[in-house]
């Protein structure tokens, strides 16, 4: 994405969910992708930040900006940290399937059959 976080994404962060989402609501573009690239970061387990406070805000804050955002990069984006740092359910996605863009629908279906395999014990 090309994006760099710095401190204000840390301090958003650390501020809570809360502030989180009101940069996801809010009009800013850029904002919005510095806070995508620095939640990368501390959502990979390979950098160790304990964010299990936040796990199950993230996810609905990412499923709900997946729905509403009219912007690829950043809907691809979230559909990224779904996949990559979460699992199911995916209650949102699924209550709002209809509103997924279109590019990402085959990701988020994705989503849902890995959801499924997990639940079954099955390794996809």
């Amino acid at each position: 994405m090309g994006s760099h976080y710095g401190d204000a994404e840390i301090k958003i962060f650390e501020a809570g969910a809360d502030a989180v989402k009101a940069v996801f609501d809010g009009e800013d573009i850029e904002a919005k992708k510095r806070l995508l690239f620095y939640l990368d970061r501390v959502m990979d387990p390979f950098y160790g930040q304990d964010i299990s406070g936040m796990t199950g805000s993230l996810k609905d804050i990412l499923q709900n900006l997946i729905i509403t955002s009219d912007n690829d990069d950043i809907t691809g984006e979230a559909v990224h940290l779904l996949s990559s740092y979460t699992s199911g359910p995916y209650e949102i996605l699924k209550a709002d399937y209809t509103r997924v863009p279109e590019p990402f629908k085959a990701d988020v279906l994705y989503l849902f059959n890995d959801e499924r395999g997990s639940e079954q014990g099955l390794s996809l």
